[in-house]
Order: structure tokens, then C-alpha cells, then sequence
């Protein structure tokens, strides 16, 4: 019993001193309460249950500085431990799944080197590595189950107590039979009901206010001078911390009018960096179907009913009801208490940039919306390439004045009079290239002309809040709508 004793001892001064912790950014706002609830996940029968849980949300959330908070402060539990960084774009390299295979056996083994010939041969190697250990394995930002597969194979023995923890965008990554196929027989019936699913949040407004002001100022305090910038900003970032990073970083020792260009720009042209990390859940997509879903919804139907979209989606050739749920699956869309269609602020504005990047010619983008609908109709130069077009009038010009500090008066009562009492008049001859057009909103627009222009054949869907006729036009067919 001595000679085991010190043995032990050994052994835990050896794990001790290979301990490497991950760094992590210095300011971390909002992210004690989601690692207690990890923590505790990872105490739970720790000693001899195999778990596996996700780390889910959108691009910027803050999924991988969690882990990685989590993994520093619980390798010390373990025998062995892995943070592979990267999987998905690591997996797409040349030999990145070998060199991935790598590192994971020299991480458990302390530094140990291990050469894999292939694929296969790597596999087999980590089978024989994790069987007889307590491992702690985090892969981060894995986007699809075949890379663990590839990656580890099926039936992996994992000693019991083992956990692996996952960061991916796709909150439906993990599945009963994906676990079944995962785990040989004696780890997955360990595993039982430890599969878990945490989801980040974004971050409160008083919370999002302090990590703009570190990341701004270095402080947790906001000058006279920039607080009604600094406000708007974070208003803007809503919640998402990659967001408050980068823009509290880059408009750091900047001048107010620099900070009020900025903002004026964002409004506009969403940051580049932010960009892209947000168009990974889109890129990831498995067809260009849930993408033009996702566009279309981006264009008119954020905050729609998802039966009354489902409905006039369908008619438009799409297949709804499973686009919506891979669009939620991938953390693009959110489907609120009250069955809505809801998405991120910043994931709107994304899909947004997709479609302006179509085209320098707004006339030949394949969605419109607000100020560029309006610049296309009033100027009539659209497209053949234009599907869905959005015109608000009373809201563009309520948008309008709020910038300029003007005051508009429009009547209460009577939709109607807003259309007369306004000097806006567009054209049917506007909409006579949209030959592709299926969807359209007019609300409180004012048409002349003849408006067999404005019937499209492909056309499926019309709102139009305010019309100011008394019946529609005898040459402007509905059949079809």
C-alpha cells in the first residue's frame, strides 16, 4: 500500500507540473453564472459517468472563452486533457485532421510525441490513449458530426469519468444516436442522461456597457463626452461581445466625431471583422435553400408569425417548416415565446451585407429594402435580378426626419390621407423589368400608371398598408397572390 501511495503522489506532482492553462481575454463580462452551470454539469457522478455536453450560440458569442475558462479550471480533476482550437477550419487544412489527432495524444500524454501515419492510424492511437484515463477533451467550434468522426471514430472507449465538451453554432449538433454511435457500450451506458446542452446568451445592456468601456477606455467608466455615442454603439452591438470588443477597441483614444462617423458608417456597412465571423453560420448551410430562406426572412419577415410565414413562404417553392428549423438549428433565427420569427440584431444585418455584396447596381440585387427600394422604384431601375422588394414610405420618412431633427405631422385617423397629403408619387412602369418578383410591400406607397407593370407572373405575396384606391385596379390580376 505504501509503495501504490507513493506512486500516487508521483503521479499527481507529474500532472501538476504539465498543467497548462489557455489564455483568456483580461475582461470578461457576464459569463459566471453559464461556467458554475458547466462546473457543476462536469462534478455531476464525475468520478464515473462518461459526459458530453455542447456549448452552443451564435458566431461572437463568447462559446470558445468559455470553455476555455471552464477547461482552466478543472484540468487539475483530470488525468489527461485536450483544447483542440479550431476544428472546423483546422479540419479543412491539408493533414489538419492528423495534425489535430497530434496534438490531442500529446496534450493527454504530457508532451509525449506520437507518430500518425494517416487518419485511421491516429484513431486507433487515441483509442488506445482515452480507455485508460480520465480525459478532458474540449473541440471547439465544430460545425458538423462527421469531423468528430473523422477525427476519433465510433465506439471510442472512454474511460469512465471522461468528459468532452463541444463548441459549435449548431445547437442540434448532439443527438441520442450520434452518442450511441460515439461511445462503445460500456461508456454509453455510462453516459446516460449526462448529454447536455448550454446555451450563451447575450449579454445584458449594463453588462455590455462595462465591456465596451474596458475594451474603449480601459476603465469601467465612459467620458461626458461619448456617452450618448458609447450608449447607441452598444445598442447597436446588441449583446454580442465579439461585437463590443472590436468596436470598443477600435474607436479607442478616437475623437468624438470620429466615434460619431462610426457610428453613422455602421448603419450603413457593418464592421468587416464581425462580419465575418457572423457569415460562418450562413457559409455552413447545407444548401442554397435554407440560404435564400434565410435572405428572405432577413428582407420581410423578422417578427412575422412563423405559421403566417411558413404559409406564404411555401407558396414561394420553398420547404418551410424544415428550412426554419435548420436556420434555428444553425443559431440564425430565433422562434420566441409568442411563435415570432426573431433574429440578432448584428445576423440581420449580416444577411443584409450578403445582398448588398451582390451587386454594386442596387437595381440588380435580389432583395430591396427601405432607402434602396425607394431609390429603385422613384428612379425606376430595377431588374429582372430583384425577388423581394420592402417599401415602407411613412416609416422611411418617419427614419428620415428622425436624422434630420424635423418634425412630420402625419393625420391619425386616416391612412389614406397620409398617402394625399404627402408629394411622394411612384410609378407602375417602375416594376415592369421585376419579371422575377414574388414578393412585395407597398405600405402607404402612392401608384400611377397601368398596373398590368405591377403584376409580375411570379408574384405571390402583396402587402400594402394604406391603399389609397377604393377597389383595386379591373387590370391588376390577383389570382395567383
Amino acid at each position: 500500500h505504501e509503495s501504490q501511495f507513493i506512486q500516487d503522489i508521483v503521479k499527481e506532482v507529474q500532472n501538476k507540473l504539465h498543467l497548462i492553462s489557455l489564455y483568456v481575454p483580461p475582461y470578461l463580462v457576464g459569463i459566471d453564472s453559464l461556467v458554475t452551470q458547466i462546473n457543476q454539469w462536469l462534478e455531476q457522478d464525475g468520478a464515473n459517468k462518461v459526459g458530453i455536453a455542447t456549448i452552443c450560440g451564435i458566431g461572437g458569442i463568447g462559446k470558445t472563452t468559455i470553455a476555455k475558462v471552464v477547461y482552466n479550471q478543472n484540468i487539475p480533476r483530470f488525468e489527461g486533457y485536450s483544447f483542440l482550437a479550431d476544428v472546423r477550419e483546422t479540419s479543412q487544412d491539408c493533414n489538419g485532421l492528423v495534425r489535430l489527432q497530434s496534438q490531442l495524444l500529446s496534450d493527454i500524454l504530457k508532451g509525449k510525441s506520437h507518430k500518425i501515419y494517416n487518419i485511421d492510424n491516429g484513431i486507433n492511437k487515441i483509442k488506445e490513449v482515452v480507455c485508460c484515463r480520465r480525459v478532458l477533451l474540449v473541440l471547439d467550434d465544430v460545425d458538423e458530426l462527421e469531423k468528430i468522426r473523422k477525427l476519433m471514430g465510433t465506439q471510442i472507449p472512454f474511460h469512465l469519468g471522461s468528459k468532452i465538451i463541444i463548441t459549435s453554432r449548431n445547437r442540434c449538433l448532439l443527438n441520442a444516436h450520434f452518442i450511441s454511435q460515439m461511445f462503445d457500450s460500456e461508456a454509453s451506458t455510462s453516459c446516460g442522461g449526462l448529454s447536455k446542452l448550454f446555451e450563451v446568451k447575450e449579454l445584458a445592456s449594463s453588462e455590455s456597457l462595462q465591456l465596451f468601456n474596458w475594451y474603449a477606455f480601459g476603465h469601467n467608466s465612459v467620458p461626458e463626452s461619448s456617452m450618448a455615442y458609447a450608449k447607441s454603439l452598444v445598442k447597436h452591438c446588441g449583446g454580442l461581445p465579439l461585437a463590443l470588443q472590436v468596436l470598443g477597441s477600435s474607436l479607442s483614444s478616437k475623437s468624438v466625431s470620429s466615434w460619431k462617423s462610426a457610428l453613422e458608417k455602421l448603419e450603413e456597412i457593418p464592421d468587416s471583422k464581425i462580419q465575418k465571423i457572423l457569415r460562418i453560420s450562413y457559409d455552413s448551410l447545407e444548401d442554397d435553400h435554407d440560404k435564400n430562406l434565410f435572405l428572405d426572412i432577413v428582407c420581410l419577415f423578422i417578427g412575422k408569425d412563423r405559421d403566417y410565414t411558413t404559409t406564404i413562404l411555401d407558396g414561394c417553392d420553398f420547404y418551410t417548416t424544415i428550412g426554419i428549423e435548420n436556420l434555428v438549428g444553425m443559431s440564425l433565427l430565433i422562434i420566441n415565446e409568442k411563435n415570432k420569427l426573431m433574429m440578432h440584431q448584428m445576423i440581420r444585418d449580416m444577411g443584409r451585407e450578403i445582398i448588398r455584396q451582390e451587386s454594386c447596381d442596387i437595381g440588380k440585387r435580389s432583395r430591396l429594402w427601405h432607402k434602396n427600394a425607394f431609390d429603385v422604384v422613384r428612379e425606376k431601375i430595377g431588374s429582372r435580378t430583384v425577388k423581394c422588394l420592402t417599401l415602407d414610405l411613412k416609416g422611411l420618412l418617419e427614419d428620415k426626419a428622425k436624422r434630420t431633427n424635423t418634425t412630420l405631422h402625419f393625420p391619425k385617423h386616416s391612412k389614406s390621407q397620409f398617402l394625399m397629403a404627402n408629394d411622394v408619387d411612384m410609378e407602375t412602369q417602375a416594376f415592369a423589368k421585376m419579371k422575377r418578383l414574388k414578393l412585395l410591400q407597398l405600405d402607404y406607397v402612392r401608384l400611377k400608371g397601368d398596373f398590368k407593370d405591377l403584376y409580375p407572373k411570379r408574384l405571390r405575396w402583396l402587402r400594402w398598408h394604406g391603399f389609397c384606391m377604393q377597389s383595386f385596379p379591373v387590370d391588376f390580376d390577383i389570382n395567383e397572390l
